[in-house]
C-alpha cells in the first residue's frame, strides 16, 4: 500500500486489496459518480457497480455509463462515498465485440479493472482513551485466525487495538479490510469491517497495536459507540485524543 502525504489518504495497488474494497462497495450498493467532459463542459452522472470480474480484469457498471457518449478506451474517473470514507479509481470503457445494435441493446457496460484505488477518510472524530471506559474485548479475523485483543482507544469512526505478543507476521503485508467483533461493557456485540491503517510492535512491552477505521458499521451500532464515547468524555474529558 502506498501512502500519500495525508495519512488518512491512501493509494492501494495490491489487486487483492482492491478486490476486497470493491466487493464491499458492491455488496453495500455504494452510489458511484463519474464525470464526462464535453468540450469545456464537465458533467457528473451517477451509476452503480453491477458485478466484478477480477480474473478477466473487468468490472460491470450500469448502462448509463455507455450511453453518456463515451467511446471505448475513454478514461473515466469513478468516485464513491459512504459515511466518512471516499473511494476513487480511474478506468477505461471496454468496447463490445458484437455489432452496434446489439452493443446498444446490451443493458450493462464493462470497464477495465483499476490498477490503483485511492481511499480518503473525510471526517475526523474525537477518539477517547480506553482507560476512560471499561474493557472492550475485540476479536479480529485474519488469515483464518482469531486474534483476541482489547481496545486501546476508540471513536465512532475507528479504533486502536492492543494485542499481546508480536503479530508482525500476521500483519507483514498490509490488509485493506478485516472483520472485527467488539464486545462492549454491557456485553452487546458489535460487528464491523475494519480497514487497517497501520501496525506497530512495542518490543519492550511485547505488545502489538493496529489502528484502523470502520469501513462498514450499522447506524445503530455507530450510535451505540457514540453514546459510549459521550459517557467517557463526560467522566474524563482530559482523556481526549484526536483521530
Amino acid at each position: 500500500m502506498e501512502s500519500s502525504d495525508n495519512k488518512n489518504n491512501q493509494a492501494v495497488t495490491e489487486p487483492k486489496e482492491i478486490a476486497e474494497i470493491l466487493r464491499v462497495a458492491l455488496s453495500h450498493r455504494w452510489s458511484f459518480s463519474y464525470s464526462v467532459t464535453t468540450g469545456r463542459r464537465i458533467t457528473s452522472h451517477t451509476t452503480e457497480l453491477v458485478s466484478l470480474q477480477p480474473e478477466a480484469g473487468t468490472i460491470t457498471v450500469g448502462s448509463e455509463v455507455k450511453y453518456s457518449g463515451l467511446q471505448a478506451g475513454y478514461p473515466v474517473t469513478f468516485r464513491a462515498q459512504s459515511g466518512g470514507i471516499s473511494l476513487q479509481f480511474d478506468s477505461r470503457l471496454i468496447g463490445g465485440k458484437g455489432n452496434a445494435l446489439s452493443n446498444r441493446l446490451f443493458s450493462e457496460c464493462r470497464i477495465e479493472y483499476p490498477s490503483q484505488a485511492r481511499f480518503n477518510q473525510l471526517r475526523k472524530a474525537v477518539r477517547v482513551d480506553a482507560n476512560a471506559i471499561d474493557d472492550i474485548h475485540v476479536i479480529l479475523f485474519t488469515n483464518d485466525l482469531r486474534l483476541k485483543g482489547k481496545v486501546q482507544d476508540i471513536s465512532a469512526t475507528g479504533t486502536k487495538i492492543r494485542f499481546d505478543g508480536n503479530l508482525s507476521y500476521q500483519f507483514k503485508q498490509s490488509r485493506i479490510v478485516t472483520d472485527c467483533q467488539m464486545r462492549l461493557p454491557d456485553d452487546e456485540v458489535i460487528e464491523a469491517r475494519l480497514k487497517v491503517l497501520g501496525f506497530f510492535y512495542d518490543r519492550d512491552r511485547d505488545v502489538s497495536y493496529i489502528r484502523g477505521y470502520f469501513l462498514e458499521i450499522r447506524d445503530e451500532n455507530e450510535l451505540k459507540l457514540g453514546e459510549l464515547i459521550n459517557v467517557a468524555l463526560a467522566s474524563q474529558p482530559s482523556q481526549i485524543v484526536h483521530f
